[in-house]
């Protein structure tokens, strides 16, 4: 006779058995295949790699689930993948748990080249079981990349400049020199598939089409050696274009490529260590018309140049705007320009362009000030309530001609004023300015002209600043609350990971040191 514990373990392990067996025949719908990357972004334009590394991630309500292989398409358009046909490759069922950096294998690439991608796998569940029953997970949401431009030969237009000579004395540098403004009006003559812009400077450069911005990224592109290496960015403007006619607007930031003459540390000029010069640009538009004929249109000696109204910037001292010289409809078509200059064909750095691989600059937060107060008459300070780096964005209705300054700091003194000193640049913190023509103190500060006639909106460009506070001078009447807005910028990269526990000060340092980190990204990270 056996005991009724022997029968119920006998059971248990007949249970297991079917249970497993269902696991088996099941396990592929059990795991899913998420979030397609291309070079670690998600849909990329402008892969420079002709073997790019392509990943995916594994989602699974089973313990202990894993990929024992995977299978991949790759194809030249929707409907090619749509049916299941890998027409620029097809690996096949590859015996595999890797599914970071897998490298792409099929056909050569072309440059601009369009492609199209899914991914299925067979899943396994403990270490060392191979897929069963051939249960495949179904295939994931395709994804897609597009190529750059691969070979310098690619690119068909010129670097161009407005061609205004260096100043010879280092106290010229700090007078007023306008952002230039360029333009170029062209002809659609048809319905337009697709259109990219490919653009890149060596300065800070911001690009519009028909008046609309290009883009959601700022100080652009990031900061490299131009005599190694320059990156240029890819902008879908399919969207953007009209028949007939239209008109592509650059503007061009100093940015790194044209610091001033600062003595940082009382020895380390930025013209003496970095390779600078006058900033310039280089654009390309390729148009593909519905009916399969392509276009480009691209930066040569046919734009036309004239000054804007920012007449200074830089990355530490900050910008000076003159809104009564803004030039209405600039970049519109239609505009008037004969007494614009010709733009003028600028030589092309030593460094090679390469498409931007890291996640551009963004605004990835707002910050609402918590109080405006007066420490002094006509002196009024906004309290942001914390420390970010970026920009404010202020709403001003004063007089024509009014100018106001804004300073920026990250602590204020015990009676309420600022203190901007912890983010001076290079410790330039002197009595008295020196005859060079640089500032006693490099604080950071912004001057904005007004052009009056009603509210207007002023954000900075070109720069950007570290503080917590921001003091208000030249203003007729207090500011409201309401009328500030913080803008955290930093490069846009995506969070890998996440901490929280139950002790809240471990949460708030977490969340400070995530803070603090996205304050030094720009692109190269500071600190």
């Amino acid at each position: 006779m056996h005991s009724p514990l022997l029968i119920r373990a006998h059971w248990l392990c007949i249970l297991c058995l079917q249970a497993g067996i269902a696991l088996g025949q099941d396990a592929g719908k059990s795991i899913r295949v998420t979030r397609l990357h291309c070079e670690n972004r998600d849909q990329p334009l402008g892969i420079d790699d002709p073997s790019p590394r392509l990943s995916w991630q594994l989602e699974s309500a089973v313990r202990r689930q894993r990929q024992a292989a995977c299978r991949i398409l790759v194809a030249g358009t929707r409907d090619e993948l749509e049916a299941d046909r890998g027409d620029l490759w097809d690996s096949g069922k590859v015996q595999s748990a890797l599914s970071v950096n897998v490298q792409y294998a099929g056909k050569a690439l072309a440059s601009g080249q369009r492609c199209f991608w899914k991914v299925m796998v067979w899943p396994a569940v403990s270490p060392g079981e191979a897929d069963r029953n051939d249960a495949a997970s179904g295939w994931s949401a395709p994804s897609s990349w597009e190529m750059g431009l691969l070979k310098t030969g690619d690119w068909t237009g010129s670097w161009i400049g407005d061609d205004k000579p260096a100043p010879e004395r280092d106290a010229d540098f700090y007078k007023d020199d306008p952002a230039p403004l360029f333009r170029r009006e062209f002809k659609v003559r048809g319905p337009v598939r697709s259109a990219r812009l490919y653009l890149s400077a060596l300065g800070y450069v911001e690009a519009t089409l028909n008046g609309g911005a290009v883009g959601d990224q700022y100080l652009d592109p990031i900061w490299t050696l131009p005599d190694k290496r320059v990156f240029y960015s890819v902008h879908d403007v399919t969207g953007r274009l009209v028949s007939g006619d239209n008109c592509l607007g650059v503007t061009l930031g100093n940015g790194w490529y044209n610091p001033l003459p600062l003595r940082m540390w009382g020895r380390v000029n930025l013209r003496e260590r970095l390779p600078v010069g006058r900033p310039q640009f280089i654009a390309q538009l390729k148009i593909e018309y519905a009916d399969g004929s392509r276009e480009t249109m691209v930066s040569d000696a046919s734009w036309k140049v004239a000054p804007g109204p920012i007449l200074r910037n830089n990355i530490y001292l900050g910008e000076k705007v003159d809104a009564r010289k803004c030039v209405e409809g600039w970049d519109k078509a239609g505009l008037d320009d004969r007494a614009w200059k010709p733009a003028c064909i600028a030589p092309a750095p030593k460094g090679v362009l390469l498409a931007q691989s890291v996640p551009p600059i963004r605004v990835t937060a707002t910050v609402k000030p918590v109080r405006v107060t007066e420490p002094s008459q006509g002196v009024y300070v906004v309290d942001m309530g914390r420390n970010f780096a970026g920009w404010a964005r202020f709403t001003f209705d004063v007089p024509p001609g009014t100018e106001i300054t804004m300073r920026y700091g990250e602590l204020l003194h015990e009676d309420g004023t600022l203190n901007p000193m912890t983010s001076v640049c290079g410790q330039i913190k002197r009595k008295q300015p020196p005859a060079d023509g640089s500032p006693a103190v490099a604080w950071q500060s912004d001057t904005f002209i007004a052009r009056g006639g009603g509210p207007e909106t002023y954000t900075p460009r070109f720069t950007f600043h570290a503080f917590r506070y921001v003091e208000i001078t030249g203003l007729p009447a207090r500011p409201s609350i309401e009328d500030v807005v913080g803008l955290r910028l930093n490069a846009a990269v995506e969070p890998v990971g996440s901490f929280s526990c139950s002790n809240d000060l471990f949460n708030r340092i977490q969340a400070m040191c995530e803070w603090t980190f996205l304050s030094n990204l720009f692109g190269v990270q500071s600190d």
